[in-house]
C-alpha cells in the first residue's frame, strides 16, 4: 500500500520528484557519514530501485520512468556541457594531441580485448559478450554500437551505467594509489573507461581533468565504433 495519491504517481512529476528527493537524501548521507569515496548517485540508484520494488504493484517502473525519462534526456545536454572546459583548455589539448589520440586507441583496444577474453573465459554467450563490448562508451553511442554488432542494447545500457558508477566510485582512489598525478593522464583514463558518470567526478577535482575527460568520452565513442567491427572478427578467429 502507498500513501501517495494515484494522480501524482501517474504524472511525470512523480519520477522527477522521487529522483531529486532521493539524490538530496544521498548527498546528506554521504556528508553525514563522510563517505567521500561514494558519489551520491551511486547510492541513489539502488535506493530508487528498492523503493519501487517494495511499492509494487501500487508503483511500477513505468510510473517512475514517465518522469525520470526527462532526467535521462538531460544526460545528452550534460555531456555537451563538457565542451566548455574543453574549449577553455583547447591549447593544452592541442599541444598534447598525439598523447591523447594514442591513449584513446590503447584504451579502446584494451577495453575491447579484455572484455572479449573475460567473456570467453567465463562462458558468456555471444550476444551477451557483444552487449558488453561498448560498456565504456557513453550510453547513446554504446547502444547504437551494440545494435550494430549484434548485442542487446538494453543490456548494454545496464553495463554502461554499472561501469560509470563503478568508475566514479574508485577511479580517483585507484589512480592515487598508483601515484598517477598528471591531470591529462587522469582525465584521459577516466573518460575512456567510465564515460560521463566517471568524468562528472572530475568537476570537483580539476578543470583540466574535466576537459580531457570530456574529450576522451567523445573520442572513445568514435574509436570504439571504428575498431570494434575490425577487432571482433580477429578475436573470434583466435578463440
Amino acid at each position: 500500500m502507498t500513501l501517495l495519491p494515484e494522480a501524482f504517481i501517474q504524472s511525470p512529476l512523480f519520477g522527477i520528484a522521487l529522483t531529486v528527493v532521493v539524490y538530496v537524501l544521498c548527498e546528506l548521507i554521504v556528508d553525514k557519514f563522510e563517505l567521500n569515496i561514494v558519489p551520491p548517485f551511486v547510492l541513489a540508484c539502488p535506493m530508487i530501485i528498492l523503493f519501487i520494488y517494495f511499492q509494487e504493484p501500487y508503483i511500477t517502473y513505468d510510473d517512475y520512468e514517465n518522469g525520470a525519462g526527462f532526467i535521462n534526456f538531460l544526460l545528452g545536454p550534460a555531456t555537451v556541457a563538457l565542451a566548455l572546459p574543453l574549449y577553455n583548455n583547447r591549447h593544452i589539448i592541442k599541444d598534447n594531441l598525439f598523447v591523447i589520440a594514442s591513449g584513446i586507441i590503447v584504451a579502446t583496444v584494451t577495453g575491447i580485448v579484455s572484455i572479449f577474453v573475460c567473456g570467453k573465459i567465463f562462458g558468456a554467450s555471444d550476444q551477451v559478450l557483444l552487449s558488453m563490448i561498448p560498456k565504456s562508451v557513453t550510453t547513446p553511442i554504446a547502444m547504437d554500437i551494440s545494435s550494430a554488432i549484434g548485442g542487446i542494447p538494453a543490456l548494454t545500457a545496464a553495463c554502461v551505467i554499472f561501469t560509470g558508477m563503478f568508475g566514479a566510485t574508485i577511479n580517483h582512489k585507484l589512480l592515487e594509489a598508483l601515484k598517477v598525478k598528471n591531470n591529462i593522464a587522469i582525465g584521459l583514463s577516466i573518460g575512456a573507461s567510465s564515460h560521463g558518470l566517471g568524468t562528472s567526478v572530475c568537476a570537483s577535482k580539476n578543470a583540466l581533468q574535466l576537459a580531457i575527460g570530456g574529450a576522451s568520452i567523445g573520442l572513445t565513442g568514435i574509436a570504439t565504433s571504428l575498431l570494434a567491427p575490425v577487432l571482433l572478427p580477429m578475436l573470434d578467429s583466435l578463440f
